[in-house]
């Protein structure tokens, strides 16, 4: 894992171990949702100065969303 804080690779971590946290409650797609909302809110809230750091965070959680729930996608047409 890229162990550059809030890279792409550190949020796709994050989303699978939220989905194998939350299983057997909540769907993937539920449990990342839930995970997106909240990390989006505590960056808003965050007081960074400066704005390229808060665009790069988001930019890198939605990319590692999207790749997250494009391999849950592949594996729901599989199974």
């Amino acid at each position: 894992m890229n162990s550059n804080l809030f890279s792409v690779d550190y949020f796709k971590e994050a989303l699978h171990l939220q989905i194998k946290k939350n299983g057997d409650v909540h769907t993937p797609i539920q449990t990342m949702n839930s995970y997106y909302h909240t990390v989006i809110s505590a960056i808003i809230q965050d007081r960074i100065n400066k704005n390229f750091e808060l665009i790069r965070r988001i930019r890198n959680l939605d990319t590692a969303y999207n790749e997250v729930k494009a391999e849950i996608e592949q594996q729901q047409h599989v199974q």
